[in-house]
């Protein structure tokens, strides 16, 4: 019974206690709510403050940004202007051959222009510089290339001239030499035609003419032929026999100033008659040491002065045979005075 008491006694002051510990927490509590109350609107003034501070910064960059862009453009400016002094000080230098500080000293103030002939003159001189165009940083090296190539190109002129006037020169020489010995050539083929042909004809005269005696390298040349007995104005009027002699007088009057190896005659003697064909054949006789030559004939007289005959024969239908002879000759005829 006593113990239940006792620890009815202790329960109640337990009770009582406990019952002061929740007054007392319930007091703290509320003051720690007070006092979160005041630090949440203590940190929403800061945040309000942060944001305001934050704008100011933000207005203080851009402020910043915008001056920094005028000081660079006040730079550039600046630039601008001490790049057209140094540009107006080299004209002043090239036009005048003074400084610009020398031309200020040297300008009266009462001559000062007006600021709107100044703007005027200005904005002239701007578009004659727009016009000019950008200045060209390569203008001395490609002045200088250009130099190079022009010197170059001079020299080439001189000599290719140099070499005209050489060449000039040259041909006129070989015109005069090749004109001397043309008309020396000329003279000796007159003679030995002069000659072949009073041999062929027993007489007359023969002439080659140039029918331009002041330009001979372009002249062209006439034969003229008279045989004995005739009056011949025109070559036309001579007869066969007496064309052929005369071309054959000419052709060995060529043969006599400059002998060639071979000769091929091709029925030269056809339209000769017996007289002529034999003083053709002697005049052959004379002349076949130096030329060999080789006549295509049908006349057996010509055959007979041969020293070799070459031919063809068909002694069957359609079967053609070639055959050569060598001629044996006895005795030599005299050939004609």
């Amino acid at each position: 019974m006593r113990a239940s008491e006792t620890e009815q006694e202790s329960l109640r002051r337990l009770t009582a206690e406990l019952g002061d510990r929740t007054v007392n927490l319930d007091g703290q509590r509320a003051g720690q709510e007070e006092s979160l109350a005041e630090s949440e609107s203590r940190l929403a003034d800061l945040r309000r403050e942060l944001a305001e501070a934050e704008a100011g910064l933000t207005g203080l960059r851009e402020e910043h940004e915008r001056l920094k862009d005028g000081r660079m453009g006040w730079e550039v400016r600046k630039a601008e202007v001490d790049r057209d002094l140094v540009n107006l000080e080299e004209a002043c230098w090239q036009e005048l051959k003074k400084t610009l500080q020398e031309v200020k000293a040297e300008a009266a103030p009462d001559e000062a222009p007006e600021a709107g002939a100044v703007e005027a003159e200005l904005e002239e001189s701007r578009e004659k510089l727009q016009r000019i165009g950008a200045v060209n940083l390569m203008a001395e090296e490609e002045y200088q290339q250009a130099k190079e190539r022009h010197d170059f190109l001079v020299q080439q002129r001189a000599d290719l001239r140099e070499s005209i006037a050489q060449t000039k020169a040259a041909i006129q020489q070989i015109d005069e030499e090749s004109r001397q010995r043309f008309l020396t050539a000329l003279a000796d083929v007159n003679a030995y035609f002069q000659e072949l042909f009073t041999t062929l004809f027993k007489g007359g005269t023969a002439e080659v003419r140039l029918l331009d005696a002041a330009d001979p390298l372009e002249s062209g040349v006439e034969v003229l032929a008279q045989p004995p007995g005739k009056k011949v104005g025109n070559m036309g009027l001579l007869s066969g026999g007496e064309k052929s002699l005369t071309s054959l007088a000419f052709l060995f009057a060529l043969f006599r100033y400059k002998p060639t190896p071979f000769c091929i005659l091709d029925e030269v003697d056809a339209a000769l008659d017996e007289a002529n064909l034999v003083r053709f054949l002697d005049l052959m006789k004379t002349i076949k040491s130096d030329t060999q030559f080789i006549i295509i004939t049908h006349n057996y007289r010509t055959m007979e002065v041969a020293d070799y005959i070459y031919g063809t024969t068909m002694e069957e239908p359609n079967v053609t045979r070639v055959f050569s002879m060598k001629m044996e000759k006895k005795a030599e005829a005299e050939p004609l005075a």
